[in-house]
C-alpha cells in the first residue's frame, strides 16, 4: 500500500512529463502485483495450513529500513498467519487485500490504455 502511494507522489510531481508518468505508472504496477502476490500467498496460509507451507517466525526488512524497529505498532508481526483475526463482510484482510490490489491493477490497466488514446 505504501508502494502504491508513492508511486501516486512520484506521478504527480509531474504528470505532463512522459518520463515521470510512466515511472509511476511502473512502480504502482510493481506495488500493486506484489501486494496481490503476497496476500494470495497468506490467504493460502489461512485457508490451507500446513507445517510445511508458514509464515517467517519474524519479520524481514533489508538492513537498511527496518522497519519493524521504525515503527513496530505497524509493521512487527504478531501471532500466527493461519489465524484469521479479522474479517469484515465475511471476507479476512488478506482476502480484502486481493480484491483491493487486483482492483487496483484493473485500474491501472485502464489508465495505461487510456495514455494511448488520442486527446482532443
Amino acid at each position: 500500500m505504501f508502494g502504491i502511494g508513492g508511486a501516486a507522489i512520484f506521478g504527480a510531481i509531474a504528470p505532463q512529463n512522459t518520463i515521470v508518468r510512466w515511472l509511476g505508472l511502473a512502480g504502482w504496477g510493481y506495488s500493486a502485483y506484489r501486494g496481490l502476490s503476497l496476500s494470495v500467498e497468506h490467504v493460502g496460509y489461512q485457508f490451507n495450513p500446513s507445517p510445511f507451507a508458514t509464515c517467517d517466525l519474524f519479520v524481514t526488512f533489508p538492513d537498511w529500513a527496518p522497519l519493524n524497529e521504525w515503527a513496530p505498532w505497524l509493521f512487527e508481526a504478531y501471532g500466527e498467519c493461519s489465524k484469521v483475526v479479522w474479517q469484515f463482510l465475511s471476507l479476512s484482510m488478506p482476502q480484502w487485500l486481493v480484491v483491493i490490489f487486483a482492483g487496483n491493477l484493473i485500474a491501472l490497466g485502464v489508465i495505461v490504455l487510456a495514455q494511448f488514446a488520442k486527446s482532443k
